[in-house]
């Protein structure tokens, strides 16, 4: 949904009017707060960056808070234009996504968002050819993504015990976490990220699975009485940027590669600066009124044999959805998770502008859009 803004310069010495001066705003929809480093650390500078790049002709305005489009209507609502550009994630939509989805249903195998970040955008733009089809054919242009930080359950009540967590409601949001919460004893509960707090507020909700930053970026801290330390995974393959394919078509090459440029320093910002930052402040900020409970032995145990014995289920759940060859898309996830553990360990090392810039080298640099 483009506004133009037109500004007209009057040259009253030479008796006429200059050509006017033409600016396109676009809207960017995203369910996240607006507090939330998603925005403000991430897209922000990026979008303002963008606007300097192509002299004010290219300005993207952020609508979040799903002010614009929730979460679970984000897809449908880029495809049609309600905004021009969002914030996609494949699980919300497996049935328009069935091959992105196999990308994050892959989250309990890796623990590095650092490198999970790298391993899913590399197999989604480079190894998924019917991911971007997919995508493609729902009038969309997946540019790529963050990761958050390792997802734990954050429970209403004191988690310390596998039992504790028999019959527990848990919001889970995506194939893979629904499986993990039910392998545990607990209940899985579909339901989207802005309708958590609720939820858990009114008791029709134990437990979210999600990183430790969303106890201050969805306000759960004031409903969550503990967490459990051991990591169900990373997730991998969101559409932090994605946009609407009618809308991108219609900026020039200067501009798209304006946008390209900016996209890998979106991915680190968000990922380091974001959510592994935020982890460790958040944890602070709550230390005093939520349990940490770092380690349960018996909790990991059970979630190394789900994990050990989970990826037929992925696979099998990928066909029944429509997947076309999800066991040669898990394998290069797989594969790439390797080559970035790597990277991670070598030539990130926590940095930011390191990874935002083999990001670049790796692979967008590599991919036409």
């Amino acid at each position: 949904m483009k506004t133009l803004m037109r500004a007209t310069t009057a040259l009253a010495m030479l008796g006429f009017c200059a050509a006017p001066v033409m600016a396109e705003e676009y809207n960017y929809a995203t369910f996240v707060p607006p507090q939330a480093a998603n925005n403000t650390i991430a897209l922000q500078p990026a979008f303002d960056a963008i606007a300097e790049a192509t002299d004010g002709e290219v300005e993207i305005k952020i609508f979040a808070g799903g002010q614009l489009l929730g979460g679970q209507d984000m897809l449908a609502g880029v495809r049609d234009g309600i905004a021009d550009l969002g914030f996609v994630i494949p699980v919300y939509a497996p049935s328009d996504l069935p091959n992105s989805v196999v990308i994050s249903d892959m989250m309990p195998y890796g623990a590095d968002p650092i490198a999970v970040a790298g391993a899913s955008l590399q197999t989604l733009l480079q190894d998924c050819p019917q991911c971007l089809e997919e995508f493609a054919d729902s009038n969309l242009v997946f540019l790529g993504g963050h990761v958050p930080t390792p997802y734990r359950l954050l429970c209403r009540d004191n988690v310390s015990s596998l039992a504790d967590l028999a019959g527990l409601r848990m919001r889970g949001g995506s194939g893979a976490m629904s499986r993990i919460a039910q392998a545990l004893g607990g209940t899985p509960v579909n339901m989207g990220a802005g309708d958590m707090y609720e939820a858990l507020e009114r008791g029709q909700l134990d437990c979210v699975v999600g990183p430790i930053a969303w106890l201050r970026q969805y306000s759960l801290g004031e409903v969550i009485g503990s967490v459990v330390g051991e990591p169900l995974g990373v997730l991998g393959g969101l559409g932090l940027v994605t946009w609407n394919r009618d809308a991108w078509e219609g900026l020039s090459d200067e501009q798209r590669q304006a946008v390209l440029r900016e996209m890998p320093g979106i991915v680190a910002r968000a990922t380091i600066d974001g959510y592994i930052a935020d982890d460790a402040d958040v944890r602070a900020e709550y230390e005093g009124s939520v349990s940490f409970n770092d380690s349960v032995p018996e909790i990991r145990e059970a979630l190394d044999r789900i994990n050990a014995e989970g990826l037929p289920d992925i696979i099998t759940a990928a066909q029944d959805r429509g997947a076309t060859d999800a066991e040669a898309i898990a394998e290069a996830y797989q594969r790439n998770l390797a080559h970035w553990q790597e990277i991670a360990q070598e030539r990130v090392q926590g940095d930011t502008e390191a990874l935002a810039q083999v990001l670049w080298d790796e692979i967008y640099s590599q991919v036409e859009f």
